[in-house]
């Protein structure tokens, strides 16, 4: 009988488990992770760390519009958009969402300085703000870079 009573316990107890209930948010979320370097030269890269999660791990779009980025510098212009990282598909499951680390590269032809005789003599100082788009449209929180010094 006791064994009854462990086996029926055992049972219950695999079945709250497997009746797992994914609990995340499905619109994605992005937290900064590091940025850098601090100081760059025209020409030079730069780079962006950060971790998402999203609950339903439905990110990358055929648009390839997913990551957008705006240089803090130019207001007017906007945020570019960029597609994210390849996923496989076959990997998906809403049941569980997705979850890492992304590193996006702020490529040389992000990097200019303003077209003043003070920047072009003595450089320019630039931060960036970042958010991802998932492909049911949801748009995750937005992060800021600390400022990166670019150099003639």
């Amino acid at each position: 009988m006791k064994i009854g009573f462990a086996a029926i316990l055992l049972v219950l107890c695999l079945a709250m488990v497997a009746c797992h209930k994914n609990n995340v948010s499905k619109i994605p979320s992005i937290t900064l992770m590091s940025a850098g370097p601090d100081s760059i030269r025209i020409g030079d890269s730069a780079y962006i760390e950060f971790h998402l999660i999203d609950g339903d791990g439905d990110l990358g779009t055929d648009s390839g519009k997913d990551v957008f980025v705006k240089d803090s510098r130019f207001d007017t212009a906007g945020f570019i958009a960029y597609p994210f990282p390849n996923i496989d598909r076959s990997i998906e499951n809403p049941a569980y969402g997705i979850e890492g680390t992304c590193l996006f590269i702020l490529t040389p032809d992000i990097f200019s300085v303003r077209s003043d005789t003070l920047h072009t003599t003595r450089g320019d100082t630039a931060s960036f703000e970042l958010y991802i788009v998932d492909r049911a449209g949801h748009q995750s929180n937005h992060i800021f870079t600390p400022s990166i010094i670019i150099r003639p």
